[in-house]
């Protein structure tokens, strides 16, 4: 079954730059390396007054047990070339389960 894992996190001020870059050219690569990982979509969560709160990927899964699979990648967390542009206390992980089938706008 796929599921989307969605991965929030902050850059520590005044670095989001070196995190972007790290996230784009090292991790997401890192990332989908590992089973069951197939794709990912990067997003920047932002505040009505536009200002950036969080950034967001999002990470197409498919497994039998998602769980699993996010355990997975926190065993593999300490092989992973890490940077400290990365808030470490800001890092959520949710997974979203699909519920019916995907709608798309008629044109």
């Amino acid at each position: 079954m796929r599921y989307l894992f969605e991965v929030s996190s902050r850059a520590v001020a005044g670095r989001e730059a070196e995190y972007e870059a790290w996230y784009d050219q090292t991790h997401v690569h890192e990332v989908l390396a590992l089973p069951g990982f197939l794709s990912c979509e990067r997003f920047e969560r932002s505040a009505p007054d536009g200002s950036v709160q969080e950034f967001v990927a999002i990470y197409e899964v498919e497994t039998d047990d998602p769980q699993a699979l996010l355990h997975s990648l926190f065993a593999a967390a300490p092989t992973m070339k890490m940077t400290d542009a990365i808030n470490q206390t800001s890092a959520r992980f949710d997974v979203l389960r699909p519920l019916g089938q995907k709608v798309s706008a008629k044109n």
